[in-house]
């Protein structure tokens, strides 16, 4: 009995030892198969370094370099003319292109270029670009199942995988999609600006306030002599509308004759120095704006103006 007993409890350790070891390789094959799937597709010291990108959809080719300063970055349109992109939407796109892992293998070659729709012509692309030389191009293809994900491929091999997130938001946009037509960085408010001085052209009419301290809320100074006090709150709302200031588009062309000069000093940017000029466009009034000191203008709708020239309750009745 004692003999059956031995026999029944090794045979156990050994159905035991068996499976532990089938079970510890499936494991580390497991892990290795989700390893492989975290690897990210491109070098990631790329993703802080590359001095460009390059995206072509059907809707066009956008060329968006990067400045001199932090989160800095311009589109090209062509060798003279660039103008300001919007640093959210181009640091997303880095991001989504260089979170691209090896997440799922759908196959190797030409062969499934059609079925993916990864053909040259036929995907859209992002091509990264640093020391004025390509360094790899990703091509991006249909949707993978229930939207979830994109069929992709790499210049630098000929493996496709189905992404785990889809890129899709950042193609088939029209080139002004990439542009930032706010007259400040994004992330500016009110509180960065600090005075602003309106000068009527046509009359020498002013508007000139400044902060009783920088960042302070509600305390306004009016600079022009024996002019009153000004309404904190309205003058608040002045700097949050300028910070905010958007144009529906740019226009590059030569310097402009003002109706308005606005002076604007602030901390990071210094002293600004805008000339606006009205004029008709396509049977309304529009202003175009631009900074002294740079190469092109913002178009921006005439009501969007009006509220800073000539703005009501500034200056309260006694």
């Amino acid at each position: 009995m004692k003999y059956k007993t031995k026999i029944i409890s090794l045979s156990a350790a050994i159905v035991l030892l068996a499976a532990t070891y089938f079970l510890g390789g499936l494991f580390t094959a497991q892990k290795v198969v989700d390893k492989k799937a975290m690897e990210p597709l491109f070098d990631q010291t790329l993703r802080e370094t590359l001095d460009a990108v390059k995206v072509s959809t059907n809707a066009g080719n956008v060329t968006i370099e990067k400045g001199k300063e932090d989160n800095e970055w311009f589109v090209r349109i062509d060798e003279n003319v660039v103008y300001p992109a919007s640093a959210i939407r181009v640091k997303s796109l880095i991001t989504s292109v260089f979170d691209v892992t090896k997440y799922k293998l759908m196959g190797r070659g030409e062969k499934y270029w059609t079925e993916f729709e990864l053909e040259p012509n036929r995907a859209d692309t992002v091509e990264v670009i640093k020391d004025g030389q390509s360094k790899f191009t990703l091509f991006v293809g249909k949707e993978g199942p229930g939207g979830k994900g994109d069929y992709v491929r790499s210049s630098l091999s000929d493996e496709i995988f189905l992404t785990d997130a889809t890129m899709q938001r950042h193609f088939g946009q029209d080139p002004r999609y990439w542009f930032n037509m706010r007259l400040f960085p994004e992330g500016y408010t009110g509180e960065d600006i600090f005075a602003f001085t309106f000068i009527d052209m046509n009359s020498n009419a002013k508007i000139s306030l400044k902060r009783e301290a920088q960042g302070k809320l509600g305390n306004w100074n009016n600079l022009v002599q024996g002019a009153p006090a000004p309404d904190g709150r309205v003058a608040d709302a002045i700097a949050d509308n300028l910070a905010l200031l958007e144009a529906v588009n740019f226009v590059n062309g030569a310097d402009i004759t003002p109706n308005v000069v606005v002076e604007i000093d602030t901390g990071k940017l210094g002293h600004l120095t805008i000339d606006c000029q009205k004029i008709m466009d396509e049977g309304q009034y529009v202003y175009l704006l631009k900074k002294r000191g740079d190469s092109y203008m913002y178009l921006i709708q005439e009501d969007k103006l009006k509220r800073l020239f000539q703005p009501e309750g500034l200056f309260p009745a006694k």
